[in-house]
């Protein structure tokens, strides 16, 4: 019988996970001592028996809400495992929410009792206590010393203990339509909304998932993408059900966990892949100019085979010459820096084919998918061996897709969700006879890949009633090497204008290359000279695009003002309503002269400051 078929419910995946046999080590992650903290399959099981005997105590009841506010480590899957084991509901916070965004999620939610990590999220909790009527219990996975009753007490106190017979039985008996948990959006346009998923939704995504990702080599999984987001939930449910080995981490420190822990798979999403690559480019640019040169050309010769050969072996250079010198030069090096990973993962927002192709090209297997919160969250995969640039693979088996004639996605299946928890408006609106509206936009090619062009929200209509799509412009405005980011704004205006991130070690290239002294960031991007070239990169990349489309003014914002959680959700989605409001002094400074004041002589657009 094939181990990873499908379970029923999340409760008979742990029972799974436990008479598989003993692991010695299961899960780990470093605490904040330094300390390498190890479960094997025995330490969790006691763990996950501690939590529901105490769960089971306080008289909670099925359907009670219990939360999880914790960065990722092993207690955040003891904890998850120990509620739905209890017939209860499971509702993840991001660790990063605020003091109000976490009190909306408990109080919305109604949870009951909440199990939390760290000193400072204890202390939100502690006063946010007498404004939650419904929450009674907090329970703290660290043993603080100030007593509060904490996850290794109660671990303690149930030392030697294990399911009986009758409890394993009362467990697995809970219903596959039962809610297992709710989630809560992001949040990019409006308040959070609370999903809810089955365990059924979950178990269904989880075995089509399984049956796409064929990898079953593999032995270490890295978990550093939030919990909270299904995305990594899902993944790790996967990692348990084929027997691979867990590690937690926080990724900014990714460098480091990958050197500690040598995974062989990750889930991902786009940024940290153009962070690596930026890093890689940074590497280069530091070497000598002939080795820099050397290199890059060896790589651009990788990349344009790896282009040309994709559909055939998108992993095998063609050319027997640059493939050895690849593979000592680059190859051997770049993956013993990245601890030896293979499988990436990726998903959460739209992953730009050239970053893809590069990973491809340096013998990474990028395995792009599509979902959801609300599809728990897969609705398209692509398989290995079988993969396209650009698209994110077929539908899973037994999940329809559709596109609109507006070009919305639709979708259908087992993983679509009950609805939104108390918001049954906003569940009709989006969900009619089966099928869910996901907001996105794309289009289905002739062998069924599907290909994700963006949000339906992510359009701007100017005050001539012409749309402008967000994101297609946006990518090709950030081809420029100049540019790491751009925004376009202008929803009601008569033109498009963009906040731009610049690229500062191209920038700053450009300017020594000019013979400028060394300076800011903020004082190069003032000089005339290097104002010109930005202003004559950004039209040039925008000059296959409609005059009404291109944008007429920019101007410069930092990497660092997006570091604010209030600007950028947890899986680094940024929130474009937050975000105009933030710079809207800024924005309003290009909207201050007459339309056709806009372009220069050259026709190109013009830096504001």
């Amino acid at each position: 019988m094939d181990e990873t078929a499908r379970v029923p419910t999340l409760n008979h995946l742990f029972f799974r996970v436990l008479d598989r046999g003993e692991k010695a080590r299961l899960l780990q992650w470093r605490d904040a001592s330094g300390q390498i903290v190890e479960y094997s399959t025995w330490d969790f099981s006691r763990s996950v028996f501690a939590v529901y005997r105490y769960l089971k105590s306080c008289g909670l009841m099925a359907g009670d809400r219990v939360a999880i506010f914790s960065e990722n480590r092993p207690e955040w899957h003891i904890v998850d495992f120990a509620v739905q084991l209890a017939g209860m509901i499971v509702v993840p916070i991001y660790p990063t929410l605020s003091s109000s965004q976490t009190q909306f999620l408990l109080d919305h939610s109604g949870c009951r009792a909440v199990f939390t990590s760290g000193r400072d999220r204890l202390e939100l909790l502690r006063a946010k206590l007498p404004e939650l009527s419904e929450l009674r219990w907090v329970v703290s996975m660290d043993d603080l010393a100030d007593g509060l009753l904490s996850l290794p007490a109660l671990v303690a106190q149930a030392a030697g203990a294990g399911f009986s017979g009758q409890e394993r039985q009362t467990c697995l008996s809970v219903r596959p339509d039962n809610v297992a948990t709710i989630v809560y959006t992001s949040g990019t346009t409006a308040r959070p909304k609370g999903v809810m998923l089955s365990h059924a939704n979950l178990t269904f995504d989880l075995d089509r998932c399984l049956a796409r990702l064929a990898f079953r080599t593999t032995e270490q999984a890295l978990s550093v993408l939030p919990l909270a987001h299904v995305f990594e939930r899902m993944l790790c449910y996967g990692y348990l059900s084929m027997d691979v080995a867990i590690a937690y981490g926080n990724p900014y420190d990714l460098k480091q966990l990958l050197a500690l822990y040598h995974p062989q798979v990750m889930g991902c999403v786009p940024r940290m892949l153009e962070k690596i690559h930026e890093t890689i480019h940074g590497v280069l640019s530091s070497l000598p100019a002939p080795i820099c040169r050397t290199i890059r050309s060896l790589m651009d010769t990788m990349i344009e085979d790896a282009r040309s050969g994709y559909k055939e072996n998108p992993l095998r250079s063609r050319n027997s010459l640059v493939s050895r010198l690849a593979e000592r030069i680059i190859v051997r090096r770049l993956h013993h820096r990245l601890g030896g990973i293979q499988y990436l993962v990726c998903g959460g927002a739209w992953l730009n084919p050239e970053i893809e192709l590069f990973f491809r090209a340096v013998r990474f297997r990028v395995l792009q998918g599509y979902g959801m919160t609300e599809t728990s969250p897969v609705i398209t995969l692509n398989a290995l061996g079988a993969e396209r640039l650009g698209s994110v693979g077929h539908p899973l088996d037994g999940v329809e897709v559709s596109v609109s004639e507006s070009g919305e996605i639709h979708t259908r299946g087992g993983h679509v969700m009950l609805g939104y928890y108390k918001d049954p408006g906003t569940t009709a609106a989006v969900l009619r006879n089966g099928w869910l509206a996901t907001g996105d936009l794309g289009r289905i090619d002739e062998d069924g890949y599907l290909f994700v062009t963006g949000r339906a929200k992510e359009t701007i209509v100017l005050s001539n009633g012409k749309k402008v799509y967000c994101p297609a412009l946006e990518q090709a405005i950030e081809r420029s090497r100049y540019i790491r980011k751009a925004f376009l704004v202008g929803h009601g205006r008569r033109f498009v204008a963009a906040l731009i991130i610049p690229h500062a070690e191209n920038v700053e290239r450009a300017a020594s290359e000019f013979g400028m002294p060394v300076s800011s960031l903020g004082n190069l991007l003032a000089m005339p000279c290097i104002a010109a070239l930005m202003e004559r990169d950004v039209h040039a990349q925008q000059s296959d695009w409609s005059q009404f489309e291109q944008v007429k003014k920019f101007s410069f914002i930092t990497e660092e003002e997006l570091a604010n959680p209030d600007l950028v959700t947890p899986t680094q989605k940024v929130r474009r309503d937050r975000l105009e409001v933030r710079f809207a002094r800024q924005i309003e400074r290009m909207y201050v002269e007459e339309a056709t004041a806009f372009a220069t002589a050259s026709g190109a657009p013009q830096q504001v400051t």
